[in-house]
């Protein structure tokens, strides 16, 4: 059974040969060749094919492995050796303002990264882009979540990242003609976004969605204010424990805006002499329009 030992390479060729002795016994008692019953070998290794070692039947071909490196795609927001060194810039910020935001890389990060790259021309030559790269990079996504119906006020935006939100509101509206991204949010767009996270009662919502239909063309300004204005004036109105602080803080801005924006509402009702009234007929809360006598 063993072959005659040399001087330095006999032991390790009879524990070779053993090794191999007992891997075809396993492998005659365990597998067998399903038209002989001959014993199935794999002489490439565990990654290749395997056949019968008496009639050389195929068994099993080769599976290939798909690599990450075969289908992973190229991220944009990642720079090469071929990108420039303002384009590096860009896009580490972009990364950096992402994280805190804590962004998904797709679609958000991608798309910012897709517009600094096909408007490179415009932040690279632009002085007060580059000087100020964080806040230009938080107005782009501020843009893009609103595209993709990502409601996202730009002063929390601006709060978490710890920016001037009247500059970052300033480069917002440069960019917007600049990438086509003109979409807008209504007050009730606002409302359902935020209303339901402060409250739960379904009737002040209700009411305060109808109170914004009734006002939309008699009052403008920012959506957010408006929308925070209306649902405090509802919340008074049915005498609700939520203040305008709680209001101001689910809506990112202050209680003072909150205010002033029911101020606002409460004398365009007076105005034209309308006027919310409750019911609470058949257990169920209504919301009535009064108008005037004519």
């Amino acid at each position: 059974m063993f072959l005659p030992a040399s001087r330095y390479g006999g032991l390790y060729d009879n524990m070779a040969f053993m090794l191999n002795h007992v891997r075809g016994e396993i492998g005659e008692k365990t597998l067998e060749c399903p038209e002989c019953h001959g014993p199935l070998v794999s002489p490439d290794g565990s990654d290749g094919e395997t056949v019968c070692k008496r009639c050389g039947l195929v068994i099993s071909l080769v599976q290939t492995s798909c690599g990450f490196t075969e289908w992973a795609p190229k991220w944009l927001s990642n720079w090469d050796q071929n990108d420039s060194d303002t384009l590096r810039e860009w896009l580490t910020t972009l990364r950096t303002v992402s994280c805190q935001l804590n962004l998904p890389d797709f679609p958000f990060r991608e798309e910012a990264a897709r517009l600094i790259r096909q408007k490179n021309e415009v932040f690279f030559r632009s002085q007060r882009f580059g000087k100020n790269k964080r806040e230009t990079v938080a107005a782009l996504i501020f843009l893009i979540l609103r595209c993709h119906n990502k409601i996202r006020s730009l002063k929390e935006i601006c709060r978490k990242l710890s920016l001037n939100h009247h500059l970052v509101k300033k480069y917002a509206w440069t960019m917007q003609e600049m990438t086509d991204l003109h979409k807008t949010f209504s007050p009730k767009d606002y409302l359902r976004q935020y209303g339901w996270e402060l409250v739960s009662d379904p009737e002040i919502m209700e009411a305060t969605e109808k109170l914004l239909m009734y006002i939309h063309e008699e009052i403008s300004g920012n959506p957010v204010s408006i929308a925070s204005g209306a649902l405090y004036h509802i919340c008074r109105g049915k005498k609700s424990e939520i203040s305008k602080d709680e209001i101001g803080k689910a809506f990112h801005i202050s209680g003072r805006t909150v205010y002033s924006n029911e101020r606002r509402i409460s004398r365009m009702l007076s105005t034209k002499g309308s006027k919310f009234q409750f019911s609470t007929a058949n257990k169920v809360a209504k919301v009535t329009i009064s108008q005037p006598e004519r």
